[in-house]
Formats: structure tokens, C-alpha cells, sequence
């Protein structure tokens, strides 16, 4: 496997958006069922306030979207910048409230209560949950590389993102000579080692089962 391919997923951040499907399944209780969902953007607050607007008589008052999205969007880019301040400012807000509630459901609820709602989530695909207690996860050697690149402030780094950054770092591993990629691989042992240690830890105090 090429290491655009092992680690490019790595470097793009996960959208920050959580659909209400996956806070709030029907098919069981969540850990985060009283969480709000976090909105996408001021822009969508907007939408959502005057949607009510493009609703057709005509059709059972169903939404007309696509006039709505039309008109919605040009009165959007046209309106100044202080009312979009006041929009962007309630999204800043409600991403807060949602960012803050999450974190408080995770860390009132075990890991075990955390681990058994992740084989439910397993069973119908959703995102799976990530216990706030639980170790982060080790990084390997070329993460390790990429680390001291961005550090180092690498001109081809500076330049390069997501994907593109994964690109130039890797060609710059590859041509690094076998004793320059030891020092990498010798801190992820390290850095591997204590990881496991800490995970077993990890799992000894909070009754878990170390699979």
C-alpha cells in the first residue's frame, strides 16, 4: 500500500458537521441522544430561519427548494458583512453548545458503556465513538517525518495541503537513506511501546477486555 494511500486520510480533518442519524439513532439509545446537532455554517442557519418563506400551496405547502435555494443564495452573498457576522456569530455559538454537550455526554458515560453503544454502532454503520479517557493513538515513522517537516517549516510542506502535503512528504521519506528513516522508526518504537502500556492500563481500570 502507497503512503498516499495508507496515511492521506490522516492529514484532512473530518468534517465538522454531525448529522442528527448519528447522534440520535432510532435504533437504540445513545450516549449522545441529548446533544444538539452542530450546524454546518451561518449560512445554513440563514437557510433554515427563511426556508418556512418558500413554502407552495399548491403542493400541500411543501418547500419549493429549489426556488428557495436560488433566491436564498444570491440575498445570502449579497447581504453585508456585519448581518452575516450576526449569523456566523449564532454558528459559533450553537458549534459550541454542540462541541461542549458531546464532551460532557462521553465523559459522563464509562468506557465500558462507551464500548458496548460502539458494537451497536458497528451493527448499523455509524461513526463509532471515541472514549476521551482512551490513549491517543501512536504514530508511525513517516507521521513522526511529516511531524518534523511541518516543524521544520518545509517549503514543499508550507506550500502543500491535505492530500497534496501527504505527496510531497512522501517522496521526501522515500529518498531519505535507511539510517535517516532508523531515527524515525526507533521514536515510533518508543512511541509505540509506551502507547501499548498505556492502553493496557487503560483497559485494567476501567474492566475491559484488551481484544
Amino acid at each position: 500500500m502507497s503512503l498516499i494511500k495508507a496515511f492521506g486520510s490522516l492529514t484532512i480533518q473530518s468534517r465538522s458537521y454531525v448529522s442528527a442519524r448519528v447522534l440520535h439513532p432510532k435504533q437504540f439509545t445513545s450516549i449522545l441522544q441529548d446533544v444538539p446537532v452542530r450546524p454546518r455554517s451561518g449560512w445554513q442557519l440563514y437557510m433554515n430561519e427563511n426556508l418556512r418563506n418558500f413554502k407552495d400551496p399548491s403542493n400541500n405547502n411543501k418547500v419549493d427548494l429549489k426556488k428557495a435555494m436560488q433566491e436564498l443564495s444570491a440575498s445570502w452573498k449579497a447581504m453585508p458583512e456585519a448581518q452575516k457576522k450576526v449569523y456566523n456569530e449564532k454558528f459559533e455559538a450553537a458549534a459550541k453548545l454542540h462541541d461542549d454537550s458531546k464532551t460532557k455526554a462521553l465523559l459522563n458515560a464509562t468506557s465500558k458503556q462507551i464500548k458496548e453503544e460502539n458494537g451497536l454502532r458497528r451493527k448499523y454503520n455509524l461513526p463509532l465513538l471515541r472514549d476521551p479517557r482512551q490513549p491517543k493513538r501512536s504514530k508511525n515513522s513517516f507521521l513522526l517525518y511529516l511531524d518534523h517537516l511541518k516543524a521544520t517549516d518545509d517549503p514543499f510542506i508550507r506550500k502543500s495541503y491535505g492530500k497534496d502535503m501527504v505527496v510531497e512528504a512522501g517522496k521526501k521519506y522515500r529518498a531519505l537513506s535507511e539510517a535517516e528513516k532508523n531515527v524515525y522508526r526507533e521514536q515510533a518504537k518508543a512511541i509505540q511501546d509506551k502507547y501499548n502500556q498505556e492502553m493496557h492500563k487503560y483497559y485494567v481500570e476501567n474492566g475491559l477486555r484488551n481484544e
